[in-house]
């Protein structure tokens, strides 16, 4: 007799936000892109994305589940994150 255990474990993500735009603007402290995560709007750099995660801007906004660390360093007020886990829902 063999008894076979499967789980089905869902990964949590700590939050859900929405990659707005890409910051076009041209100055020291900008670039990157917006994200909007409960109601603050954050930066972060598309080249420190996990690799398994990819995006164009034509499907922006995008909504994702996401984990993140606020960074040490700002740049003018900006908040800069850098983001551990992400993925589209």
């Amino acid at each position: 007799s063999t008894t076979i255990i499967i789980s089905c474990e869902k990964t949590k993500y700590e939050n859900t936000g929405t990659i707005t735009s890409a910051d076009m603007a041209m100055c020291a402290c900008c670039g990157g892109y917006f994200v909007d995560i409960e109601g603050k709007q954050y930066r972060f750099e598309k080249t420190e994305l996990p690799s398994d995660f990819t995006f164009e801007d034509t499907q922006l906004p995008l909504t994702v589940e996401l984990d993140w660390d606020l960074k040490p360093e700002s740049c003018a007020g900006f908040k800069w994150i850098k983001i551990s886990k992400i993925r589209k829902i």
